[in-house]
């Protein structure tokens, strides 16, 4: 924040008091330093188009947090976005897998290679998949949100936006920290940077983080606890300058998660076939947990996960001359990753799953930008992706209604392997019409194909070979696929999904004072489709869902005003949305209601969304908040089975995780407590109102509205040396759940983090 004087001479009557009472209070309090007059919001620079921009030069909806801010509020992971980007909402699926939800706009898949509508990037590179998501928050610089469709300049899936991180880069001299945190459930973590140049013309930056914390779930029927936290995340970062005109980074980034996967919590007995749940030894008997979010229950295995994620990322920027630089970014990643999921919230077994799964990722843009003359701005390039994703899954119902309809049915497998091909060439420009108008359009054509490979298997014992073998009248070999095509023959199912699209953006900007401007957008983006994992007796569930189209229009206002002390944005939009992907539901002749993946053909989202930041004039103190309301609706007759089995019309029904209302309120004071430190407190709230974590909207998967509080207090040097600071989360340890689910005998809920509280130091050598 910065400050600025004025002047604090009082008018006064003939009787010496003051004609402006509220004016003269404020400088009273200026002349004992408890205000400054003016203070002034920070320029927030981003690359929101892939370069360097002011926040407010950017036509569109964009969230910015500095790694400061997101340290306040323990942001660590893009699930915590949800704390402070407004319509920004996360859930994990049933078998522990994130999804992701922006403005209404998500996608609630299981599997490992499933896409997220709202794509993350780390400086300006895919993650591809939501899986591999779980890291990159080590040592940024910032996160950009952008909202609304991405096609044009981020490409396909990014329908509902993309999250850039943004790592901070190296440094022309030596630095280096270190940070500490303890805190309840034996949490700690030790973790810091170094950077500094090797020559005059290459620097480094080194960070790691090692987080390690005990399980904050109690078995409530029996001693032990669960989702134990122990996560490492490591970047590498070298900046090489050879020359005036060309500079290549390198970015080797990661991490190692071994932690347990949580249980998910009991909140109904539901069974699938309930004649028969007398016969299930402890279904029936099983007591309910207390509306406690560390409450669970689980069976007896092994939970710790072992996934490991890298990702290898080259950059080189070559000035051409005549105000044009050409960019490569060349990137490898590859996800492994083993883990098992409690799915029933009981100790017997109505549900388990262990999940196996490898992806590799390789990617490549080349892309030309600059100024063809003082007006334009020109940005054209293509890309190329190949992923390549393996998952096999183990399924354990061995304590379900559905094993005992069965004959005992027990485990089986689950494969699916995708090896997808994405081609894509893409143009931007911004035209300035006048000094105070600016339009701005782009275009991405998407050519992708992707092959499939998958099937339902006996899990090598013999039992569903011999069960679906007697059941379809032929042998099948233990290991082998008991998925039917329409004449009956287990098959091993092969296809392949074709599709290509244009995505495009246009847009109008005026800015009608130095410091406000208006602008309106009509855009267009595309999802591709996609192969489901899941328990398939027919060939028919492994259908592809076609890609989804959205096309958003926002009119939106950014602006600074009060001498630049208070930021102010807006906007409304309207989505329209055609064939919208969901995991929705098959009624299966064998297991009854399962997953499946479908496209709901016509739907709709309207909304509005609201910030703002102030530096008041009360020295020290700063307000940031934010709102969002959303109107999500299926607009036309779409009838599926809900997770009940009951087919109904979906029409007129919002969408699942996409609560209607969202709130937060940020207010930080710091004050001078000597002249060699500071002291700071600060209070997050934020609200959510309910939502449904499935179409069809049934009491039984509702989620409750819920707000939460968290506070910090801290002191830091005034030379920047140090800084030390006291949280507290979830204040009141509010009772509350991001999702639920049906299963084959019971209902489940994934509860929030109850109330946590520690440390953190940092220490910055050579401040």
């Amino acid at each position: 924040m910065k400050s600025i004087s004025v002047p604090t001479t009082i008018q006064r009557t003939k009787d010496g008091f003051p004609v402006k009472p509220l004016a003269y209070s404020l400088a009273f309090l200026m002349q004992f330093g408890a205000i400054e007059a003016m203070a002034q919001l920070e320029e927030v620079i981003v690359t929101a188009q892939k370069r360097e921009q002011s926040v407010n030069d950017v036509p569109m909806s964009i969230t910015a947090l500095s790694g400061e801010a997101m340290s306040d509020n323990g942001i660590n992971f893009v699930q915590d976005l949800a704390k402070a980007v407004p319509a920004f909402n996360y859930t994990e699926s049933r078998v522990g897998s994130p999804i992701y939800t922006l403005r209404g706009i998500g996608f609630n898949d299981i599997a490992v290679g499933g896409r997220p509508t709202v794509s993350v990037y780390q400086d300006e590179v895919p993650i591809p998949f939501a899986i591999e998501t779980r890291g990159g928050f080590l040592d940024l610089e910032r996160v950009e949100v952008l909202k609304g469709p991405q096609g044009t300049l981020f490409g396909q899936n990014s329908t509902g936006g993309a999250i850039n991180l943004i790592a901070a880069k190296p440094t022309d001299e030596l630095e280096a920290a270190v940070d500490l945190s303890v805190g309840d459930y034996s949490y700690y973590k030790i973790g810091g940077f170094v950077s500094g140049p090797i020559s005059d013309q290459l620097r480094y930056r080194a960070a790691v983080e090692h987080k390690q914390r005990d399980g904050w779930q109690d078995n409530y029927l029996r001693s032990g606890d669960m989702a134990a936290d122990e996560t490492t995340d490591y970047r590498f970062l070298l900046d090489w300058t050879p020359s005036d005109r060309l500079q290549i980074g390198l970015n080797l980034n990661g991490f190692i998660n071994k932690s347990e996967s949580q249980a998910p919590q009991l909140s109904e007995i539901s069974p699938g076939i309930p004649p028969l749940a007398p016969l299930v030894p402890g279904l029936l008997d099983t007591p309910l947990p207390d509306e406690d979010n560390e409450e669970a229950d689980w069976t007896d295995d092994d939970y710790e996960r072992d996934n490991q994620f890298y990702q290898v990322n080259l950059r080189i920027d070559y000035d051409l001359g005549e105000n044009y630089t050409l960019t490569s970014l060349t990137s490898y990643s590859n996800y492994d990753g083993e883990q098992t999921q409690d799915v029933d919230g009981m100790a017997i077994v109505g549900y388990q799953q262990t999940t196996f799964g490898e992806i590799e990722s390789f990617f490549q843009e080349l892309r030309i930008g600059g100024e063809p003359n003082d007006r334009t701005y020109l940005t054209a390039g293509i890309n190329y992706a190949y992923d390549e994703t393996r998952e096999f899954n183990e399924g354990d119902l061995g304590g379900s209604t559905l094993s005992v309809a069965f004959g005992g049915l027990s485990t089986f497998d689950l494969q699916n392997d995708q090896d997808i091909d994405t081609f894509a060439v893409f143009a931007n420009v911004d035209y300035n019409l006048t000094d105070t108008l600016l339009i701005h359009g782009g275009l991405r054509y998407t050519d992708s194909t992707n092959e499939f490979t998958g099937c339902s298997r006996d899990s090598g014992d013999g039992t569903a070979a011999a069960i679906f073998g007697a059941a379809l009248g032929t042998v099948i070999e233990p290991g082998g696929c008991f998925t039917a095509d329409t004449t009956f023959t287990p098959t091993l199912v092969e296809d392949e999904l074709e599709e290509d699209n244009i995505s495009w953006r246009l847009g109008l900007d005026w800015g009608f004072t130095d410091n406000s401007k208006l602008y309106a957008n009509v855009s267009r983006g595309f999802k591709a489709g996609g192969f489901p994992t899941l328990a398939a007796t027919a060939t028919v569930q492994y259908e592809a869902t076609t890609e989804e189209e959205l096309t958003a229009y926002e009119i939106g206002y950014k602006g600074t005003l009060a001498d630049n002390s208070v930021q102010l944005n807006g906007a409304i939009f309207y989505y329209d949305y055609s064939d919208k992907q969901v995991l929705g539901f098959f009624v299966d002749p064998v297991f009854g209601p399962i997953l499946r993946l479908i496209n709901v053909p016509e739907s709709d989202v309207t909304g509005a969304e609201i910030s703002l930041d102030w530096a008041t004039p009360v020295n020290g103190l700063d307000v940031r908040f934010s709102a969002s309301h959303i109107d999500s609706e299926v607009t036309k007759d779409f009838f599926n089975p809900d997770p009940f089995g009951n087919m109904i019309n979906f029409k007129g029904e919002s969408f699942p995780n996409a609560p209607d209302t969202q709130m937060f309120l940020d207010v930080g004071y710091s004050w001078r407590a000597t002249d060699s430190f500071d002291m700071f407190v600060g209070l997050n709230a934020s609200y959510q109102s309910e939502t449904n974590s499935e179409f069809g909207e049934t009491t039984e998967l509702e989620v409750d509205s819920f707000s939460l509080i968290n506070l910090r207090a801290g002191a830091e040097s005034t030379n920047g040396s140090w800084r030390v600071m006291a949280w507290v989360r979830n204040l009141e340890d509010d009772y509350y759940w991001n999702s639920a689910s049906k299963t084959n005998d019971t209902i489940i809920r994934f509860t929030g983090l109850p109330r946590m509280y520690g440390v953190d130091f940092r220490y910055n050598f050579g401040s």
